[in-house]
């Protein structure tokens, strides 16, 4: 079995809470390095569960501040044993799949015959979230194929690997905006537009707020955290046109009423909220 080593620089204030997040999220392995700042370090399982498990401690990471612990840089660095980035380490369990009708999601290294109809997706996911296997992603998928519409201006927060750019370019959009605050995301992301030649369609911008788009859109993917969700939803309303759409996932079933909620009271009509597992995604059209 291959191990993923992931580090995180971080405070002395914070070492125990990052231990704690880390062993929850299935890390064996707990070794602390360092003073000032310090690296907290464990090891997890290359397998299908490290993507969910490696999105989990991000999303901990972030919750951190909000109950007053510094966490310092926080920065996250992942390698791999026998020499392999994560681009390799990928390539074990990472295989061409179909999502929704007509998606298909492939793998750099893969080759596929595509079918009457396939819309193929080729993506290498380097360091960045979104390779179509996780629940939240392969949910925004699956509602954006039902929902998008030729020509239509699309959002893309948090593009993480930019599947859903990609996706929402070749189901027909006419101009996709898609931004990251993470660098190595975005770099990442706009690989895999060159890579499905989408370069005539979809922006990719190193940022953390949507307010820099001036003009309205059609549909918003926000395929992120709730927390995250909830901080941006004036700005995320006030972009969209009267009937636009918003597609949001990356919500635990916990938070599900609560995002309801502000998405409602935002100006917004829920649509519908498909499932899978312990994740939820919610379609809601701007009524206001």
């Amino acid at each position: 079995m291959r191990w993923a080593e992931i580090r995180i620089e971080t405070t002395p204030q914070a070492q125990d809470a990052i231990g704690e997040l880390m062993i929850e999220n299935g890390c064996a392995g707990l070794a602390i390095e360092g003073e000032s700042p310090l690296v907290v370090r464990c090891y997890l399982p290359v397998d299908d569960r490290l993507e969910e498990r490696f999105l989990n401690i991000q999303i901990g990471l972030r919750e951190l501040p909000k109950f007053d612990l510094e966490i310092g840089t926080g920065e996250i660095t992942v390698k791999y044993s026998e020499d392999k980035d994560w681009a390799e380490a990928w390539k074990s369990f990472f295989h061409t799949t179909k999502v929704g009708r007509h998606i298909v999601v492939k793998p750099s290294w893969e080759s596929y015959t595509p079918e009457a109809g396939d819309i193929v997706l080729e993506i290498d996911p380097g360091m960045a979230f979104g390779t179509g296997n996780h629940p939240t992603t392969k949910l925004c998928l699956e509602m954006l194929e039902k929902y998008m519409r030729r020509k239509a201006v699309v959002v893309d927060f948090g593009t993480g690997s930019g599947i859903l750019a990609v996706a929402a370019a070749k189901l027909g959009a006419g101009l996709v905006i898609a931004f990251d605050s993470d660098e190595v995301a975005v770099r990442v992301a706009r690989e895999n537009v060159q890579r499905n030649e989408g370069e005539q369609v979809i922006e990719v911008h190193h940022t953390d707020n949507p307010k820099f788009i001036n003009s309205k859109v059609d549909v918003i993917t926000a395929n992120i955290v709730a927390e995250v969700i909830l901080s941006h939803l004036d700005s995320l309303a006030h972009l969209l046109k009267q009937s636009g759409v918003l597609i949001a996932s990356g919500i635990i079933k916990e938070k599900q009423a609560e995002v309801e909620r502000a998405i409602t009271d935002s100006g917004f009509q829920i649509v519908e909220t498909p499932t899978e597992g312990e994740w939820v995604a919610i379609v809601a059209r701007k009524t206001e």
